[in-house]
């Protein structure tokens, strides 16, 4: 979770934000030790999966630092998906992959690719791109893009009462009725939460997602 915190902090703090990564490992493995004793070999692994993702997504991102000055807003919130996706649980949870539906113009491009082969407890992520309505009901996560903004209400309409992840990044979606909803404020990714919806379509948000949440609504 501290790509939440850290948010991706400027190259001038490279080596600090990585002190700091550093720091967060150690602790992390020392609670993940600490617990073993309750846990399942799968979720220990499971554990340590989330932290080398973003160890390697950070590190992705740092090599790029020579050619842009911070990267892009996208390439950020790609992240996010990945951190959302992780510390929401399903009621049914996916027997094989887990789907993340891209649903209007794809606003990440190349972007998603970091998130291709990776796992979330087990289960693949496929992408798929959608235009239709009706190609929704498929997935388990669903990011409807700035180009189909206009459409939000309907496509909540249509998704009501199912175990589906919605996901935004356009001012007001939140409030209606999209479950995670992304903005770009002062340079970082923040997140709003509406967790009445979650629960309604019977979703846990994990509290340690939601207490980096910029506004909750229940």
């Amino acid at each position: 979770m501290w790509m939440f915190h850290d948010n991706f902090c400027a190259p001038r703090s490279f080596l600090t934000r990585n002190l700091r990564l550093a720091r967060f490992i150690t602790q992390r493995r020392n609670s993940i030790i600490a617990a073993d004793r309750q846990k399942s070999k799968k979720e220990f692994l499971d554990d340590w999966r989330k932290v080398a993702f973003a160890l390697f997504l950070q590190l992705g991102i740092a090599s790029s630092m020579h050619a842009e000055e911070q990267p892009s807003e996208y390439r950020l919130k790609v992240a996010f998906l990945y951190n959302f996706a992780a510390y929401t649980t399903w009621p049914n949870p996916p027997y094989h992959n887990l789907m993340l539906c891209i649903h209007g113009e794809d606003p990440f491009g190349q972007n998603l690719q970091h998130l291709q082969g990776k796992k979330i407890n087990e289960h693949d992520i496929l992408i798929k791109h959608t235009k239709n309505l009706m190609d929704l009901t498929d997935c388990h996560m669903v990011f409807i893009t700035q180009s189909v903004v206009n459409e939000v209400d309907g496509i909540i309409k249509n998704l009501q009462g199912m175990p589906i992840l919605t996901i935004a990044d356009s001012p007001g979606a939140g409030r209606q009725g999209v479950v995670l909803n992304m903005a770009i404020k002062e340079g970082k990714v923040t997140f709003e939460a509406n967790i009445a919806v979650a629960k309604r379509n019977g979703l846990k948000l994990s509290s340690q997602l939601l207490r980096f949440a910029s506004e909750v609504f229940q």
